[in-house]
């Protein structure tokens, strides 16, 4: 077994490779806060060498600054992740429900569906019947309230209760009519954030999107490693009006944050992405100022964002 180390061992065994500490009381609370093996693994590893010295003149507080930035850009993400996830129920709800609005628990009828995944189609319809099924023997909620009193549970009552994860695969089941109508409701978010009259985005698109975006947001909620992040999944869908901008091309590999926070623009309305970007160039420029051992550009290079890219010219409007 590895030996535990207390919190003063943690100390000199980073104090013995190299690491300078001007307040040994704030490091040795930030190590019991923190965990010593996150903080080694997660953060200090920019700051060392192969042979696991730490660079010169690295200070404990460089450390603590990835630390907080790593906090705050998961907070941040997860913020307009959730945002997504709102605006999906939304269209969602409403596409649905439009096209099935003369009939009671559309939802948990098979034939609404794509039905060449039926297996997959009757797992989603008996979590949506669990759902119910659980809250109608519950006090006061929405749902026992719309069957006692209309016989029917609206779907966007129920998206209420489905989960982020949920309401993907719930879409990625749709027929093609549908699906091809709300990647449309999409598609304006991405005309609006690229400036493009128009541009349409295909259900494949959208599904693409989606997926890697909750990947990312399981990550960024359990408060996972966020450096170093690789969709398990497929990588997003090359888009031209969008890839090309930024210089991505079909062949490149789209499995980091930085291609998730890209698409983004396809999931947000122009607004929001706009105060996600540039909060997270004010967050990038404040840990660069407080690097001097690295350059800032070896943290967002782990995150898949190219060099530089917090220059103020890039700020999006």
């Amino acid at each position: 077994m590895k030996p535990f180390k207390t919190i003063d061992e943690q100390y000199e065994l980073l104090l013995s490779r190299g690491l300078h500490i001007t307040d040994h009381i704030k490091a040795k609370r930030f190590l019991l806060n923190n965990n010593y093996y996150n903080v080694v693994n997660d953060y200090a590893k920019f700051f060392m060498t192969p042979n696991d010295k730490f660079i010169p003149n690295t200070h404990f507080e460089e450390i603590a600054q990835v630390e907080f930035y790593d906090k705050e850009i998961k907070s941040l993400f997860f913020k307009y992740i959730i945002e997504v996830e709102k605006h999906l129920k939304s269209i969602l709800a409403y596409r649905f429900s439009e096209m099935y609005k003369d009939q009671k628990y559309a939802y948990l009828i098979a034939s609404n569906y794509n039905t060449k995944d039926i297996l997959k189609v009757t797992k989603t319809i008996s979590l949506m019947s669990h759902t119910i099924t659980k809250l109608k023997k519950e006090n006061n909620n929405p749902i026992k309230h719309y069957i006692n009193q209309h016989e029917d549970v609206p779907f966007w009552i129920l998206t209420n209760y489905m989960n982020f994860g949920q309401l993907v695969y719930f879409y990625k089941y749709l027929n093609d009519s549908l699906k091809n109508k709300i990647a449309k409701d999409f598609s304006y978010f991405l005309a609006d954030n690229l400036n493009m009259e128009q541009v349409q985005l295909t259900p494949n698109n959208l599904m693409s999107y989606l997926e890697n975006v909750l990947e990312l947001r399981n990550v960024v909620a359990h408060n996972n490693l966020l450096f170093h992040f690789k969709s398990k999944g497929k990588h997003v869908h090359y888009l031209p009006p969008l890839h090309d901008k930024y210089g991505i091309m079909n062949t490149s590999e789209k499995q980091d944050v930085y291609n998730v926070f890209i698409i983004l623009q396809c999931l947000l309305p122009k607004e929001q992405y706009s105060i996600l970007h540039n909060t997270l160039i004010n967050r990038t420029k404040s840990l660069s100022k407080n690097l001097n051992s690295v350059d800032v550009n070896v943290i967002l290079n782990s995150l898949g964002f190219p060099n530089n890219w917090y220059d103020t010219d890039k700020i999006f409007l």
